[in-house]
């Protein structure tokens, strides 16, 4: 696929978040405002909220409000673009909303009358930002308004956490005709001219005055007009400019119509210029492929002079715009496949700097400040590798050995005191999986705790965390040529886990891997998703692989038609809708489907398929399928999305959180090992494609420690081109090593 399609093959008319890869992105979860010409809704700086920001009101002649219909709406990851009418008056405009990489966001809008006379109208952009003193300090302040536009200094200060200062400015395109800034007691605060102070002081033009006297407490009006005159037939261009910003503004923003538009498209189609080409004949896996690149980017931070001294993916947006622990090493190898290893990097560097004095890892990065509670597991070990295995970086994979090493010290000593080779589970969130039976197994008001020590659970998936971390740190220390005696202590730390994994959390008559109870020694015979976690690595043999048949692939455990549930269907506490204990939770763990965890799971599979019982590879692929195309609203192609988690059954999503395009598992991923077979070794590279029943798939650009590849499949057959070197061809079944 040409990288010059891809922003137009992901259009639609159902989604409207605007973002560049940068600290400003507008993506308001339940928008109530888009059939206003501008932005209202909610956008967000770093992870604060800042709103509301502005709409566009246009008058007739004789002041009165233009009355606009949204007849249509068209997204694509450039640009959301809005057509409104005026019967009336007879008016049709188009509106064009981009954010751009500089931290502005912008309306274009192009009005054209069908009217047999000529009309004049005023266009008015507006906001109306809440003032109030903290400890003697305005959240409002240094309000500054000439013609250019309208600019102000706000303090967003959520509870709890450190305020940050931004500078704003609303501006239009050629100067206003006149401006205002009215100071106002509170009222309701929504985008309708009738509440403005403006309605009511109206005169043909705003009154060039900044009043901001009186009680300082409520609420700031601001406003910037231009004065528009149509002819019949004819049409008009303006451009509305919002920009946000922690640094001293330079100017208002300035550029012609058209070229935000145009900014903001080259700024997505280079992002697409470095990420490896994909398409194939299944339209869902094309289309989904080039969403999840999308997503990624929209969540993406910029190194900055803050505690992001890296650049990195957010988990989500809102509340979940931050880097966070949890789903981090899923970025990591996401990333890891475009041409610059320094989000990949990044996505742990940013942890690795804020580590705190115990050894561990923040669980939540803000901008500034740590919320110390917070602590999330993750597979770190294995990210570093796989990311190694692409982009060769002696600095990186000494810096991460570094400061992995001082994390594993901290979970012997804090998380394993008894020193049993296996590693505690503190409480429900620090898994990123509440609401569970795992837990209550242990405690009964294990659902009722939060953060600190407050349950202690020997746990299969942290155990296979610090497992695979001590098995990376072996190669790292090897390749880092670090002495033998750190090699060594690796070694015999990940055989002792590995020791106990299968000798404690093993259940030979179930067939299964179990949490431990750490008081009695007993496995709790809960069955969750992350009692497969062993399978993706080395701990298991063909002695277990009867068992992930028996429990992963019976329908009445967990091959349910949307695979797979986060708890076993034959659970007491399973609900497949989600509630716990007769309530709908926001984050149920004991029966949705999680991407996060069905990305373990496809790995799980994999590698035993791989390793064990090649039988497998169609389920392998069977699962991948069913994993993607879940993330479809109503199997319509045209609509993918990504939210927390999904019904085994029907495959709705929890839509009711608002949080779509959620970056907390791995596909880009998945889909280059397992669909197109790209495997990177530390040496070579295996391409084996598993067999998803595809006509044809090409992929190309992929860049692996300086060499270029592509790999075209036709049915059955491969073909594998490494820089200038001689196709190699190969059949699905029969892979082929490359040396390099």
């Amino acid at each position: 696929m040409k990288t010059t399609e891809i922003v137009k093959f992901l259009s639609r008319q159902d989604k409207w978040y605007l973002g560049g890869g940068n600290n400003l992105s507008w993506a308001p979860t339940f928008p109530a405002w888009l059939h206003f010409p501008g932005l209202w809704d909610e956008a967000i700086y770093f992870n604060y909220s800042l709103a509301p920001l502005y709409t566009i009101t246009i008058l007739d002649h004789l002041g009165h409000n233009v009355h606009l219909r949204l007849k249509h709406q068209l997204w694509d990851p450039s640009n959301l673009e809005r057509h409104f009418s005026s019967d009336i008056q007879k008016l049709e405009i188009i509106e064009k909303n981009v954010c751009l990489p500089d931290e502005v966001l912008v309306s274009e809008l192009e009005i054209t009358s069908a009217n047999n006379a000529e009309q004049t109208f005023h266009v008015i952009a507006w906001t109306v930002q809440e003032n109030h003193r903290t400890e003697g300090i305005k959240s409002i302040s240094d309000i500054k308004a000439t013609k250019d536009g309208v600019s102000f200094h706000t303090i967003l200060s959520p509870k709890k956490r450190r305020e940050i200062a931004l500078l704003c400015e609303l501006s239009i395109s050629n100067q206003s005709d006149s401006f205002c800034v009215q100071s106002s007691e509170d009222t309701v605060i929504q985008p309708h001219w009738h509440l403005t102070p403006f309605y009511n002081l109206w005169s043909d033009h705003l009154n060039n005055t900044i009043n901001v006297s009186g009680n300082d407490k409520g609420l700031i009006f601001m406003g910037i007009h231009k004065r528009v005159v149509l002819s019949p037939g004819s049409n008009k261009k303006l451009v509305v400019r919002f920009r946000a910003s922690t640094n001293k503004l330079q100017g208002y923003v300035q550029g012609g119509f058209g070229s935000s538009l145009l900014q903001s498209n080259k700024n997505w189609k280079s992002y697409f210029e470095n990420v490896p080409n994909f398409a194939c004949s299944d339209e869902f896996f094309t289309r989904y492929y080039w969403h999840r690149w999308y997503g990624l980017k929209l969540m993406t931070l910029p190194r900055g002079e803050t505690n992001y001294s890296h650049p990195a993916i957010c988990e989500g947006i809102g509340y979940f715009r931050a880097p966070i622990s949890y789903s981090a090493h899923c970025h990591m190898r996401e990333t890891r496949w475009m041409t610059s290893p320094d989000i990949a990097q990044g996505s742990l560097l940013n942890f690795v700097a804020g580590q705190r004095d115990n050894n561990s890892y923040p669980g939540y990065i803000d901008p500034h400040g740590d919320r110390e509670e917070m602590f999330y597991h993750a597979n770190w070990g294995a990210s570093v590798l796989e990311v190694h295995r692409i982009h060769h970086d002696q600095g990186f994979l000494d810096s991460a050995y570094k400061s992995l090493t001082k994390y594993c010290e901290y979970f012997d000593r804090e998380r394993d005191s008894e020193g049993s080779g296996l590693y505690d589970i503190h409480n429900h969130y620090e898994t990123g999986q509440e609401y569970m039976s795992r837990y209550t197994a242990v405690s009964p008001d294990a659902d009722k705790v939060h953060w600190g020590e407050q349950i202690r659970l020997k746990g299969v998936d942290v155990t296979v965390y610090i497992y695979e971390l001590k098995k990376a740190l072996v190669e790292m220390a090897s390749i880092l040529r670090r002495p033998d005696r750190e090699r060594g202590m690796w070694k015999e730390g990940y055989k002792k886990t590995k020791a106990s994994i299968l000798r404690e959390m093993w259940d030979p008559h179930e067939e299964m891997f179990f949490d431990i109870n750490p008081q009695t020694g007993e496995r709790t015979r809960i069955m969750a998703a992350t009692c497969f976690y062993p399978y993706m690595t080395d701990i298991v043999s063909e002695n277990h692989v009867n068992g992930l048949r028996r429990h992963l692939l019976n329908p009445d455990e967990f091959w349910t038609p949307y695979p797979i549930p986060s708890t076993s269907v034959n659970d007491p506490t399973f609900s497949a809708g989600g509630l716990w204990k007769g309530k709908r939770m926001n984050c149920p763990w004991n029966g949705r489907v999680w991407p996060m965890t069905n990305s373990h799971i496809a790995e799980a599979l994999a590698e035993t398929a791989i390793h064990f019982d090649s039988s497998l590879r169609p389920i392998v692929a069977e699962f991948i399928r069913k994993f993607i195309c879940m993330m479809f609203y109503d199997g319509d192609v045209k609509r993918p999305n990504c939210f927390e988690h999904y019904h085994p059954y029907t495959g709705k999503p929890s839509a009711f959180r608002g949080v779509d395009d959620y970056q907390h598992s791995w596909v880009v991923d998945l889909i280059l090992k397992y669909m197109a077979g790209i495997r990177p070794k530390s040496d070579s590279i295996i391409i084996d494609p598993f067999p998803f029943g595809l006509k044809w798939l090409e992929v190309s650009k992929i860049m692996i420690r300086g060499h270029s590849m592509e790999v075209r499949i036709d049915e059955e057959s491969f073909t594998v081109r490494v820089d200038d070197r001689p196709p190699e061809v190969s059949v699905l079944g029969k892979p082929l090593e490359i040396a390099i």
